[in-house]
C-alpha cells in the first residue's frame, strides 16, 4: 500500500505472518484517503453512509453495499457519516491457487474482476446490495473469521469460511446481476458482462469480435456500441490489456519461459507480446 497518509503503517501491516491468508474486521465511522495495496479487500458496509472512490470514479454506499477491491487498484472512503465496514482481506495467491475451481462457481469472475473493472469505469453502480436478513445471516460466519472472535487463531477454519463467503457473494451478483433493470439501465449490460467473462474465461485462445457477436446474438454495430459505452474501450483493446496483465503477472512470478507465457496468454507470439507490453 503506497500513501502518505498516517494510516500508512496501521494498513501496510494487515498480515502478521507469511502464512497467514486471511484477516477481517470492522472499521467503525470509518473514513480512508487514497492508497493502494497488493491484497484483496472485500468491503461489507453494515451500517451507516458515504462516497467510495476506485481510480477516478466515484458512488454513495449504504448498509447493505458489498464490493471488492483487487489488488493495486487505487480507493478511498469520504463524506461518511455512521460508516461501519467489515474488511475481509485475503492474499492475492489465496485467491490464485484456487482460481480455477472458483471460475466454476457462477459469478465468480463477476464479483472478483468484472464488477471490479466496471466499477472504475461506468457510472451506474453494479456491485452486489444485500438485503437486511441477508446481513444478519452473514454475520454468522463473520463471527468465525473476525480476528476479534475466538476462532481467530484457526487458520483453516478461517479459510474456509472466507471461501463460503466469496463463493454467497458470487452467486447472489449473478442472481442480481439479472434482475430486472432501472430506468438508466441499457438492456445490454447483460450481454456485455457476459462477454468479459468469457474473455477472462478464454483468454487465451482466438477470440474475434465475431465471435462475442454470435455467441450473444448480437449485431456488430450494437454490440461495439454498448461494449464501448461500458467499458471505455473496445473489445478488442480490452482483450489485449486483459492478456497484456496476465503477461506481466506471469513474468513477474518467473516460472515460465517467456514463449510460454505469451503462448499461454493467446499473444500470436513472443515478439507480439512484447511489442504490446511496451506501447506503455
Amino acid at each position: 500500500m503506497r500513501t502518505d497518509s498516517k494510516h500508512y503503517a496501521k494498513a501496510s501491516g494487515v498480515f502478521r505472518n507469511e502464512a497467514e491468508q486471511v484477516r477481517a474486521f470492522l472499521y467503525t465511522d470509518y473514513e480512508y484517503p487514497r492508497h493502494h495495496h497488493d491484497f484483496y479487500e472485500i468491503n461489507i458496509i453494515f451500517s451507516g453512509y458515504g462516497t467510495h472512490h476506485i481510480e477516478n470514479t466515484s458512488f454513495s454506499v449504504k448498509a447493505g453495499d458489498v464490493f471488492i477491491i483487487p489488488p493495486e487498484t487505487v480507493h478511498a472512503y469520504d463524506n461518511s457519516k455512521n460508516l461501519d465496514v467489515f474488511h475481509l482481506v485475503l492474499k492475492e495467491h489465496f485467491i490464485a491457487e484456487n482460481k480455477e475451481e472458483a471460475c466454476k462457481v457462477d459469478g465468480f469472475l463477476q464479483f472478483t474482476e468484472i464488477e471490479p473493472f466496471l466499477r472504475c469505469n461506468f457510472p451506474e453502480a453494479m456491485f452486489l446490495h444485500l438485503t437486511q436478513k441477508q446481513l444478519t445471516l452473514l454475520k454468522n460466519d463473520l463471527m468465525i473469521i473476525d480476528d476479534n472472535s475466538e476462532f481467530c487463531t484457526i487458520n483453516p477454519l478461517k479459510e474456509h469460511t472466507a471461501w463460503k463467503i466469496l463463493y454467497w457473494f458470487s452467486k447472489l451478483l449473478s442472481k442480481q446481476l439479472k434482475e430486472p433493470k432501472t430506468e438508466k439501465s441499457t438492456k445490454y449490460e447483460q450481454p456485455v458482462m457476459q462477454a468479459l467473462e468469457y474473455i477472462h474465461q478464454n483468454y487465451s485462445e482466438k477470440i474475434t469480435i465475431k465471435d462475442l457477436c454470435d455467441k450473444f446474438f448480437l449485431s456488430r454495430s450494437t454490440f461495439l456500441r454498448n461494449f464501448n459505452e461500458i467499458c471505455q474501450c473496445s473489445p478488442t483493446e480490452y482483450l489485449l490489456n486483459y492478456r497484456k496483465n496476465k503477461a506481466l503477472k506471469m513474468l513477474e512470478e518467473k516460472k515460465l519461459s517467456k514463449t510460454e507465457i505469451a503462448h499461454l496468454c493467446g499473444f500470436y507470439d513472443l515478439s507480439h507480446m512484447e511489442r504490446i507490453i511496451k506501447k506503455d
